[in-house]
């Protein structure tokens, strides 16, 4: 812990982008000329990968271990978190380590023991041809792993590094933290995680001295592959012993903080629904006793770095390593008393203050309200019809375009849909999509953002199911609709992809919507109404047509759902009063609708307080 700290400069994802990284620390004066600490007692925090897609990863490295050395002796400090290519670059998952990266090892490689890995390679795999060997293990592969592995400099000094650290008033990590952290500390999970990683060496060390893992073995079939030759080892107390190591790599393998929860792979904070996320990243900053936490990982939107949480985690990963994410170097600066501020680097940009980033629903370069505008303004163009009146389409104005779905609507339900989006602003939530009302093809309705590439919860049960069917065109409006319309998959001109293995948590996001239609009294959404974004498995809600009622009762059956409600959504909830409320429900809806709204919220909230007890 590094509490007492004047001053803090944080840099992410670095990639191999030496030239990059040498430029951003010479701007915000980390170094000098020829690039010597220059920083004094300045705390400087890496947040992980240096390694992997660029070329200089190896002279990152370097530059990092030996200022290390300088900013010690200076008073300072260069922490440097583990990232997740670091981490896979020990273990040997080496899918994205660039030809570069190998080659900047080739004079640390012996040739004899290239020779004998070649004889060995082609004696093993009958048909393969030395072509075949020297481009799965081109020209300084086996130095790489030699020095890169745990016995070897660059292995020893990665192994020793922390998967987090505090500096000042701010936690640095490199992915984020998920439910997996709740209760422990900095100190307790780079303990958990270093000794995570030593458990799986420790296991594959066994199995390769035994020759039950060998070197051109595919990382993810490692335990596989030691079963199979398992057989081979006749000695039945060996066997036994092989076999406990063979499942201690299983199981090292599938370490929960080495997956995608774990604290350099978790993007939930960087990504997800703040409101869901809120109830893992608050208690987590409480509990370390910092206000806020530094992220990479994820590259932020439009290589432009930013706060969410309201203030409360930076994302600072702003695509260092401009040949592969056409982005810029970037640093946060956090000084006592001051708030964050950020600089960038070819071209320097002066420090400024870090903004917040805009909420994105329907679509990841455009924030809601611009979507909103090109939808009210923009062109339509029709690309699958639906049904009657309905319609996926493109609309574009400025030369922006934005997804969509027109719905030929009532102007009665036009006006509850938008009077739904409008709420889910006040609430900050992030559910409804941008909705606007709109004449098309000469009829009246509600046009609605998606994502570039959407699929419903109907969809997937189908797809669950083993039913073949196209892409659901989700209605907007009508909750009566028993079917969706489809859309055929060749109007697509893509096979049809559905949600899976996102980073954003279902039940999380599944319980805000349940507040929310509890909220606005829709107790008729049909599984063709919740709209998933593919890449990340965002919940987005559409149809609420029926909602705003003057009911009272909350159904019963999600009382108990209902008292599991978040603290940030009950926060978020209290924020309601006749004045946001009136305004949000416009035509929607006059005095009684607004009341019967806010006397709903405060039977959400009743049911949460007992079933918080």
């Amino acid at each position: 812990m590094h509490r007492s700290v004047e001053r803090v400069v944080a840099f992410a994802d670095v990639h191999g982008a030496h030239e990059e990284l040498v430029a951003l620390l010479q701007s915000v004066g980390v170094v000098d000329a020829e690039l010597r600490w220059s920083a004094g007692t300045t705390h400087v925090v890496s947040l992980g990968d240096l390694l992997d897609r660029g070329a200089d990863s190896r002279r990152v490295m370097d530059l990092l271990m030996r200022l290390q050395r300088e900013s010690r002796e200076a008073g300072g400090a260069l922490h440097v978190v583990l990232g997740n290519h670091e981490a896979m670059n020990v273990l040997g998952d080496l899918r994205y380590v660039a030809d570069g990266e190998f080659a900047a090892y080739a004079a640390d490689e012996d040739p004899a023991e290239r020779a004998a890995r070649r004889a060995e390679f082609l004696g093993r795999n009958p048909g393969a041809t030395t072509a075949d060997f020297e481009k799965a293990f081109p020209p300084g592969y086996f130095g790489h792993r030699r020095l890169l592995g745990p016995d070897g400099p660059y292995g020893r000094w990665l192994l020793s590094l922390p998967a987090a650290v505090v500096a000042g008033d701010a936690a640095f990590m490199h992915g984020g933290p998920s439910v997996l952290l709740h209760g422990r500390s900095i100190d307790r999970l780079n303990r958990d995680y270093a000794a995570a990683l030593a458990e799986y060496l420790s296991a594959l060390d066994t199995l390769e001295q035994a020759g039950l893992v060998r070197f051109e073995d595919d990382f993810g079939k490692r335990a596989d592959a030691a079963v199979a030759r398992l057989a081979t080892v006749a000695d039945g107390a060996e066997r036994s012993r092989l076999t406990a190591a063979v499942e201690r790599l299983r199981v090292a393998d599938d370490h929960p903080l080495l997956g995608p929860a774990g604290p350099n792979w978790y993007r939930g904070a960087a990504l997800c629904n703040e409101c869901a996320e809120a109830d893992v990243l608050r208690p987590w900053l409480s509990q370390v006793g910092v206000q806020r936490l530094v992220v990479g990982h994820t590259v932020a939107r439009n290589n432009l770095v930013a706060s969410r949480f309201d203030g409360a985690l930076v994302k600072l990963d702003a695509g260092m390593n401009r040949a592969v994410y056409k982005g810029r170097p970037a640093a946060l600066l956090l000084e006592r008393g001051a708030p964050p501020r950020v600089a960038y680097a070819l071209p320097t940009v002066a420090p400024a203050p870090v903004p917040s980033e805009a909420v994105h629903v329907s679509s990841e370069s455009l924030d809601e309200a611009t979507v909103a505008d090109v939808l009210a303004r923009g062109t339509i163009a029709v690309t699958a019809a639906c049904a009657p009146g309905i319609s996926t389409v493109n609309v574009t104005h400025e030369g922006r375009t934005v997804t969509a779905v027109f719905e030929a609507a009532p102007r009665a339900v036009v006006e509850r849909e938008l009077a739904a989006w409008r709420l889910d602003r006040v609430l900050g939530l992030g559910l409804v999509p941008a909705t606007v009302a709109r004449s098309h093809d000469g009829r009246e309705g509600v046009l609605q953002g998606r994502p570039e590439q959407w699929a419903s919860e109907r969809d997937r049960q189908h797809a669950r199911n083993g039913v073949r069917a196209g892409l659901s065109c989700q209605s907007v409006t009508v909750p009566e609709r028993a079917e969706p319309a489809r859309r055929p998959l060749e109007a697509q001109g893509r096979p049809p992809r559905l949600p899976g293995g996102g980073p954003c948590d279902a039940k999380a996001q599944y319980q805000l919507a349940y507040a929310f239609d509890a909220l606005i009294g829709n107790d008729r959404r049909t599984p063709d109404q919740y709209v998933y974004d593919v890449e990340s498995s965002a919940l987005l809600l559409t149809g609420h047509g029926a909602a705003f009622d003057t009911t009272v009762r909350l159904p019963e059956a999600l009382e108990a759902v209902l008292g599991a409600t978040g603290a940030e959504m009950q926060s978020r909830l209290r924020r309601l009063d006749a004045t946001n409320v009136a305004d949000a429900l416009g035509a929607a809806g006059g005095k009684r609708e607004a009341e019967a709204l806010l006397e709903r919220r405060d039977r959400i909230l009743e049911l949460a307080r007992k079933g918080g007890r």
